[in-house]
């Protein structure tokens, strides 16, 4: 038998969360962060993970926990 074990992986559906709860604009992030548009788009829909460092920039931005960003998915060891 598999023991499966939660994984926790980046969400750009999460990110989206996050800054519509706050009532900010895609365009509000970019000028907060210096982040270019199509780079946050990218982390919205997934197309791209960001780096640490801008995992950081997103949260000082969005005033939240860089824990906010992730979800658990399950992954069979």
């Amino acid at each position: 038998m598999q023991k499966v074990r939660p994984t926790r992986v980046f969400s750009g559906e999460k990110l989206r969360e996050l800054r519509k709860e706050r009532g900010l604009k895609a365009s509000d992030i970019c000028r907060a962060t210096g982040l270019h548009q199509n780079l946050v788009s990218a982390y919205t829909t997934g197309r791209y993970t960001p780096s640490t460092e801008n995992l950081v920039v997103l949260a000082d931005a969005l005033a939240c926990d860089l824990n906010d960003f992730f979800v658990e998915i399950d992954d069979v060891a």
